[in-house]
C-alpha cells in the first residue's frame, strides 16, 4: 500500500470518527442528565463487568487475527480460512461467555440487584462476534467497518434520545447502545458491503484450537489491561456507592472521547508497521518514529483540553444558554467530576506514548511476551493499588483515577526499556546486512 493510500485511510477514519464525536457528544451529557448520576453509574458498573464476556469472546482477535490477515491479504483463500478459523472460535467463546454471565449475574448481590441491566448488557457480548471489526483492520479497510458503525448509531439516536426519559430507564439506554453494533454486523453480513464475506467453510476442532493457542499472549495481554481498566470500575463499583462510579465513569467518558482522537491513526497504522516490520524492519522503524511525534502531540494537546474544559466551558453554557439549557446542566453534572479529571487527563499522553512503544513496536517486532508480562504486573499492580485505597475513602473515584494515573506511567516507562533495545537490534541488522 503506497504512503497517500495510508494516508488517504486515516484521513477517512478521521472523518467518520468526527461523525461518531457527534453523536457522543450528544449522547453522553443526555444520559448523564436523564439517568443521573447515580443511573449512569449503575449503567456502566454494568458496561464494566460484561466487558469480561466480550473480553473473553475477542480473545485477543483484535491483535493476532489482524496481524495474520494483513500479512495474508493478498492471498483471499488464505485471508478467508483465517476469518472463519476465528469466526468459529469466536462464536464457541460467546456462548461460553453468555452461560458464565448469567449464572454471575443470578449469584451476585451486586449484579441481581441490576439484574434486568446486566441481562441486556450480553448483547455487547454477541454484537462482538456480528461485526467482524477485526477483518477490516486486517484489509486497513477501517473507514468502511467504521461507516457502517456511524450509519448504525445515527439510524437508533432518535430512539436513544426519544425513549430514554428518566432514571427508570437504564435498561432501555442499555438496549439502544448496544444495538448499533449489532445492527451494522447485520448489514455487513446481508450486504458484505465494504469486504465481500468469504463463503462459508466449516472448519474442524483442530484448526479452532490452532488460532486459539496462536492468540493466547495477546488474550494474556488483554486480560492484563483489563485489570487497569475494565476492572477500575468493577472494584469501585464492589467498594463505592453508585455515585462514586458515576463521578469516575463521567471522568473516564471523556477521556474515552479525547483518545478517540488518536484511535483512527493507531488503527491505520499497526497493520502497515505489521507487514513492514516482517518485510521491511527499518522502514517499520521510521513509520514508528512518526507516530511517536504524531501521537505525543496529540496527546499533550487532549491533556491540557481535559484539564481546562469544564473551568472554561461551563461559566460560558451558563451565561450565553442559561442555567436550565441541558447542555449547560451536563456541563454543571460534569463539574463533580472535574478533581477527578485533573488527575485523569495525563493518561491520554502516556496511553499515546504507551501504544507507540507497546501496540507498534514491541507485538510487530514479536515480543508478546514481554508486552504480556507488562500488563500482568500493570494489572496485578493496579488491583492492589484500588484495594489499598479505595475501600472506606469519601472520594473513590478519584482514589480510582490516581490509581490509573500510577499504572499508566508504570506501562510506559517498561515498554519505553524494552522498544529501545527492540529498536537497537533492528538497526544494527540493517547495518549488518548493508555491509554483506
Amino acid at each position: 500500500m503506497s504512503a497517500a493510500r495510508l494516508r488517504s485511510n486515516i484521513l477517512a477514519l478521521y472523518l467518520v470518527q468526527g461523525l461518531n464525536y457527534v453523536v457522543s457528544f450528544v449522547t453522553f451529557p443526555f444520559l448523564l442528565v436523564q439517568l443521573g448520576s447515580e443511573g449512569f453509574g449503575v449503567m456502566n458498573f454494568a458496561f464494566a463487568c460484561v466487558q469480561y464476556g466480550v473480553l473473553l469472546t475477542d480473545f485477543g482477535f483484535n491483535l493476532s487475527a489482524v496481524r495474520e490477515v494483513a500479512q495474508a491479504r493478498h492471498d483471499p483463500q488464505a485471508a478467508a480460512r483465517i476469518f472463519w478459523r476465528v469466526t468459529w472460535a469466536k462464536l464457541l467463546l460467546m456462548l461460553a461467555s453468555c452461560v458464565l454471565l448469567f449464572a454471575l449475574t443470578l449469584g451476585l448481590d451486586s449484579w441481581r440487584a441490576h439484574a434486568e441491566v446486566f441481562f441486556w448488557s450480553q448483547l455487547y457480548v454477541a454484537s462482538a462476534v456480528l461485526f467482524p471489526l477485526w477483518y477490516f483492520q486486517g484489509f486497513e479497510k477501517l473507514q468502511l467497518a467504521s461507516g457502517l458503525m456511524v450509519l448504525a448509531r445515527a439510524l437508533t439516536l432518535g430512539f436513544l434520545l426519544y425513549w430514554v426519559n428518566s432514571p427508570d430507564d437504564v435498561a432501555l439506554a442499555v438496549i439502544l447502545q448496544a444495538t448499533p453494533q449489532m445492527l451494522a454486523g447485520l448489514l455487513w453480513w446481508a450486504t458484505g458491503w465494504g469486504i465481500a464475506r468469504p463463503a462459508l467453510q466449516i472448519v474442524p476442532l483442530s484448526e479452532i484450537r490452532q488460532v486459539l493457542k496462536l492468540s493466547w499472549p495477546f488474550f494474556l495481554s488483554a486480560v492484563s489491561t483489563s485489570l487497569y481498566t475494565t476492572s477500575t470500575t468493577v472494584l469501585l463499583g464492589m467498594f463505592a456507592a453508585p455515585l462514586q462510579v458515576g463521578l469516575f465513569a463521567a471522568a473516564s467518558k471523556l477521556v474515552y472521547i479525547a483518545q478517540g482522537l488518536i484511535g483512527p491513526f493507531v488503527q491505520g497504522m499497526y497493520p502497515r508497521i505489521a507487514q513492514l516490520a516482517a518485510h521491511e524492519p527499518p522502514a517499520a522503524l521510521r513509520l514508528i518514529r512518526k507516530s511517536l511525534w504524531v501521537q505525543g502531540g496529540v496527546g499533550v494537546a487532549m491533556t491540557l483540553a481535559l484539564a481546562l474544559f469544564l473551568p472554561l466551558f461551563t461559566p460560558l453554557a451558563q451565561e450565553w444558554l442559561g442555567a436550565q439549557s441541558g447542555l449547560t446542566r451536563a456541563l454543571v453534572a460534569l463539574g463533580d467530576s472535574q478533581l477527578i479529571m485533573w488527575w485523569f487527563a495525563p493518561v491520554v499522553l502516556l496511553g499515546a506514548v504507551s501504544l507507540v512503544f507497546g501496540q507498534q513496536t514491541l507485538l510487530v517486532f514479536g515480543e508478546e511476551r514481554y508486552f504480556s508480562r507488562v500488563l500482568i504486573a500493570a494489572g496485578v499492580l493496579n488491583v492492589a493499588l484500588m484495594c489499598a485505597l479505595v475501600p472506606g475513602a469519601t472520594q473513590a473515584g478519584l482514589r480510582a483515577a490516581q490509581s490509573v494515573l500510577l499504572v499508566e506511567g508504570f506501562i510506559t516507562l517498561a515498554f519505553f526499556w524494552r522498544a529501545r533495545q527492540v529498536m537497537a537490534h533492528v538497526r544494527q541488522a540493517a547495518v549488518v546486512e548493508g555491509q554483506a
